[in-house]
């Protein structure tokens, strides 16, 4: 496993191949979407993509995605694992909007770009966003800037189209778990089918990387989010882990004090070098003065860094 300094300055490519694509399209999908979404939807064009969440009227987060437009449709691109309850979510309204929800997966080749030179590559097949855009499209090519000190960019393009750039033998083949770690250092925190519905988006900090609009009017779970934000009640946060293992935890594992009280949770977790790894968790605030842990169902408790 490579360290994280080799990562940060070596250019790779990644094949993101636990991420799906969901297309929704209809002649009132931006209505429909905006009344859904943390995100404000009319923001969204074809130079600019939004992270966002789905949330239950109890203002807690059920999805987590990036969504952007092209050729008038909305596209959400998020874990494989949670399109099944992402479609349960919008289908449930979207005929009272006549829209169409669709897993488009299949039709998607998705790819995690790092590095330094990721930049000139998209620069001279026409792919980097300009300055202040977050989108840039070619053809049939579509191009999201990622946040974050680490340049990344994430590539859509048709199944069946081959593109050559990527073969550029300057770009090294990268693992999902560069691409998981980059998100965690970024604060970038995804949610897993056993997360679902345990977080509000202020427990993992989506306000301040641009997931959650409180200039768009009303959405489900608005009421209680902007409740929140103002009134600054939220007792739980997130927080950037280190931990030493043999073995990776998966999300939505709780996490202790040394009294056994569960005071957190994983949200993701991903190796850095060996056995280290970085990690996202949602803590209670007091926690954070204690010793905490997860428990490990191999062996003795794995102490939190």
């Amino acid at each position: 496993m490579a360290d994280i300094s080799d990562i940060l300055q070596t250019s790779c490519q990644v094949k993101l191949l636990d991420l799906g694509v969901v297309r929704v399209t209809g002649n009132y999908v931006e209505k429909f979407l905006q009344g859904q979404l943390t995100c404000d939807v009319r923001e969204i064009n074809e130079n600019q993509h939004r992270l966002g969440a789905h949330c239950d009227v109890k203002g807690r987060v059920h999805v987590t995605f990036y969504l952007f437009l092209h050729q008038e449709a909305y596209y959400f691109l998020l874990p494989q694992s949670m399109i099944p309850h992402l479609l349960l979510c919008l289908t449930k309204y979207a005929v009272f909007s006549k829209a169409c929800v669709v897993d488009v997966s299949q039709d998607w080749q998705v790819t995690g770009l790092i590095g330094p030179e990721i930049s000139d590559i998209l620069a001279q097949n026409h792919l980097l966003p300009h300055p202040n855009t977050t989108v840039a499209s070619f053809k049939t090519i579509i191009s999201l800037a990622v946040t974050g000190t680490t340049p990344r960019f994430i590539l859509l393009a048709p199944n069946e189209q081959s593109i050559s750039f990527l073969n550029n033998k300057t770009l090294q083949e990268g693992v999902m778990s560069n691409w998981h770690l980059l998100d965690i250092i970024a604060g970038i925190p995804t949610i897993y089918p056993k997360t679902i519905g345990q977080f509000t988006p202020h427990q993992l900090n989506y306000p301040a990387i641009n997931g959650v609009s409180f200039n768009k009017g009303c959405y489900i779970g608005q009421e209680i989010i902007a409740r929140t934000h103002y009134l600054g009640v939220s007792k739980s946060r997130l927080y950037n882990l280190a931990f030493q293992a043999n073995t990776n935890f998966p999300a939505g594992t709780p996490i202790q004090t040394s009294d056994g009280s569960t005071q957190g949770t994983l949200i993701m977790a991903a190796n850095e070098k060996n056995d280290s790894f970085q990690a996202l968790a949602c803590l209670q605030m007091q926690a954070v003065s204690h010793t905490i842990w997860l428990e490990s169902p191999q062996g003795p408790p794995i102490w939190l860094l």
